[in-house]
């Protein structure tokens, strides 16, 4: 299994359960069949699943930079994503303000509200700014043994939510090849192990009081080994493999592309799908996320081609990606480190 065929099922995981929670389920449906309570249920296991599954993946492409010079990794990784991170999010809370603005539930209507989300985002804000900073703590805590920083990391998210992603992301970078070979070859006693202590660590999800960040990094770290497992067995040879590696490979940007697109489908379409009638609502209801994520990740995929057509008409004549010069820092570029394709 590669990185990518996991960044693919779970940024597609990611994304479906984003548009059940934000959009899906508030359409005043009005159809007797129960379709959008198996959507709700749907919506949260592919939630529980695919947030993991996504982050870890992303995790090992941050090895490389964590391993050059700490010139590259400031001013060549970690910098650029910033201001990646600072422009997102501020095109995603314009579009937001313009548009819909309760989507997310994220207040922003002023600076005292907004430079918190610039500092310390909020989880479903801080992809980049994780990013950016994941290949630094490894730098920084190398020395530290794989479970004290998972677990301090999961500690601090007590403190602050804003290192829900990091906490994926080492695990991640630590923990890549024991993944492979956790879920190479695992059989269905070890899945049906796996899928229990998968049901007993998505429990905490549903614990009065439980601190939400901590319930999710609880649930995702109990569940990871089953889902890797899970997509193991049932990808290999049932979907395409060139399909899969260019989903993987736009995983970044169809995670970006995800609240500012759905945010604009939901400010149109949903006051007008409580009024269609139940006749097309059972359509609606049955394929209306499938469409969604579609959508989401196509934009997805089509802005990585974008950003790659634009780097080769950049790069000089002459030079061949495929070789890089011996001497060179070991850093990759930044957009190749993020959308790279396991092969």
């Amino acid at each position: 299994m590669t990185r990518t065929t996991s960044a693919a099922v779970g940024v597609v995981a990611v994304v479906a359960a984003y548009a059940v929670d934000r959009h899906y389920l508030q359409v005043a449906w009005t159809i007797d069949l129960p379709v959008p309570v198996v959507w709700w249920w749907l919506g949260a296991v592919l939630g529980v699943l695919g947030l993991p599954l996504l982050l870890t993946s992303l995790g090992r492409a941050v090895e490389r930079p964590a391993i050059g010079s700490w010139r590259s990794l400031l001013l060549g990784w970690a910098v650029p994503l910033l201001v990646a991170h600072v422009a997102w999010l501020g095109f995603t809370l314009a579009v937001l303000r313009q548009f819909n603005s309760g989507f997310t539930g994220i207040p922003a209507r002023g600076l005292a509200e907004i430079v918190p989300l610039v500092l310390l985002p909020p989880p479903e804000y801080s992809l980049l700014w994780s990013l950016a900073l994941a290949p630094v703590v490894a730098r920084l805590t190398w020395r530290l043994p794989t479970a004290v920083l998972v677990l301090g990391l999961a500690a601090l998210t007590l403190l602050t939510p804003a290192v829900t992603f990091l906490v994926f992301l080492m695990a991640g970078l630590r923990l890549g090849p024991v993944a492979d070979r956790l879920a190479d070859g695992a059989g269905r006693w070890a899945l049906a192990q796996r899928g229990a202590v998968a049901l007993v660590g998505a429990s905490v999800l549903g614990v009065p009081r439980f601190p939400d960040a901590l319930a999710v990094v609880v649930a995702g770290l109990a569940v990871l080994p089953f889902a890797l497992t899970l997509v193991d067995r049932f990808s290999a040879g049932r979907f395409g493999s060139r399909g899969l590696a260019r989903v993987g490979g736009a995983a970044v940007a169809t995670y970006l592309a995800m609240i500012p697109v759905l945010a604009l489908i939901d400010s149109e379409a949903l006051a007008r799908l409580g009024y269609v009638g139940q006749g097309p609502q059972y359509a609606v209801a049955l394929l209306e996320p499938v469409v969604l994520t579609a959508v989401v990740v196509l934009c997805g995929v089509v802005a990585t081609a974008l950003v790659h057509v634009v780097l080769r008409r950049l790069r000089p004549r002459g030079a061949d990606p495929a070789r890089p010069d011996p001497g060179a820092d070991p850093a990759p570029a930044l957009p190749e480190a993020l959308t790279e394709v396991d092969r």
